[in-house]
């Protein structure tokens, strides 16, 4: 099943965290979808027109750059209107109010009031304005009218203080944004229960160090995302991650390894497929050496056991339920590697990520994906948003189970 193109509008109102919504826009595009730009005068104080159409290839709209110029703007409010999602990023406490209250002096807001299809607000500010009484029923007034939201996150802000305000990461408001588009896809997962696992274990050392893994969950959160957006009744094994759980995703959170195969024994048995996108660690401390903190000595000598092979011990005796693995490889026989753990460890699909590269995995909104299923020629996915990866891996498990 390929990507279907949708074209999004990209609402940018004047706001310091404006610069970030071109990171934004080029996750949308690289995920095979048009871009069209729309800029209030104000934010062109903080973000050049021309660093827009770099990555969307397309010159922003906005009344000041057409009527400074004297010419007649080539552009409507209304022509915007079919697009499919109107997201408006960073949404100021100031545009926020005047789309609540139907007031229309710029192109974005004229947009706005002519626009019928979704529209997804991601507000930035500072925590003071943010936690006022009137922004917040504005924002309730559009949540009513079938606006939805991502909301800010937390960290320092541009004043200087620490607080709620900040916009939300470019990668999470495409998630969010891709997971909207999804809603409309062929509901093929329907009735299928789906758990998945995502993050990083960790082995205690001692009561404050352990031994773990750079993962972020990240990829395990967009095909637990995916899954739902195609009908699917997803359960999420969460290993210390931070991420914002997908709508609708039943979440059970644990640490270790050990944890985690507990929690698989229990949940295996309802599932019909198995996606093990977390990265287990291979090794625990024989036993934790220390209660509280161990003080810094010259030299600490960890005995390590290997961690058990969970996904192998749900494979035995699995009936016809699907499993899958992710397998990220290093050096010149990777791939290989990866094929051999699809036949030793008995699943039915492995995806293989090649984890020499630092411009995606781990940590990254991005991954490069070979997907190897049995019996089948290996499906490759060039780079793109971890999001669109979790649709071509979905796209798999709907041929898998129609067979």
């Amino acid at each position: 099943m390929e990507s279907q193109e949708k074209r999004i509008l990209l609402g940018v109102s004047g706001s310091i965290a404006a610069p970030r919504a071109v990171e934004l826009a080029g996750l949308l595009v690289d995920a095979g979808h048009e871009v069209d730009v729309i800029q209030t005068p104000s934010s062109l104080h903080f973000v050049k027109a021309s660093d827009f159409a770099a990555v969307t290839g397309k010159t922003p709209a906005c009344e000041q750059l057409t009527f400074n110029a004297g010419e007649e703007p080539d552009f409507t409010h209304i022509e915007f209107s079919d697009c499919d999602l109107l997201v408006i990023a960073p949404a100021t406490a100031n545009t926020i109010g005047k789309m609540a209250h139907g007031i229309a002096d710029n192109l974005l807001l004229s947009t706005y009031l002519a626009f019928s299809n979704a529209v997804t607000i991601c507000p930035a500010m500072n925590e003071r304005m943010w936690n006022h009484p009137a922004l917040r029923a504005n924002i309730d007034f559009l949540l009513e009218r079938g606006a939805d939201m991502v909301p800010p996150a937390s960290g320092r802000l541009a004043c200087g203080e620490e607080g709620v305000g900040r916009l939300a990461e470019p990668g999470v408001i495409a998630e969010h944004v891709l997971g909207r588009l999804s809603e409309s896809a062929s509901p093929d997962l329907e009735g299928v229960r789906v758990l998945v696992t995502a993050g990083g274990t960790r082995e205690p050392i001692d009561s404050v160090r352990y031994i773990g893994n750079r993962s972020s969950g990240k990829m395990g959160f967009s095909i637990a995302a995916a899954a739902m957006a195609r009908g699917a009744e997803v359960t999420l094994v969460a290993a210390n991650c931070s991420g914002e759980t997908p709508g609708g995703v039943r979440r059970l959170d644990i640490s270790t390894a050990s944890e985690l195969e507990n929690t698989l024994k229990e949940e295996f048995a309802d599932c019909d497929v198995l996606v093990m996108a977390a990265a287990v660690s291979d090794y625990r401390v024989s036993s934790q050496t220390a209660t509280g903190k161990k003080e810094k000595d010259e030299e600490w000598h960890l005995h390590l056991l290997p961690t058990a092979d969970i996904v192998s011990n749900l494979s035995k005796g699995g009936g016809d339920k699907l499993k899958i693995g992710f397998a990220a490889e290093y050096g010149a026989d990777r791939i290989e590697r990866a094929r051999r753990k699809l036949r030793e460890k008995d699943l039915d699909m492995i995806v293989f990520n090649d984890i020499s590269r630092d411009d995606i995995g781990f940590d990254s909104d991005y991954n490069e994906l070979t997907i190897i299923v049995k019996g089948r020629s290996e499906t490759r996915v060039p780079r793109a948003t971890k999001r669109e990866c979790a649709d071509r891996i979905i796209d798999q498990v709907v041929a898998l189970l129609e067979e």
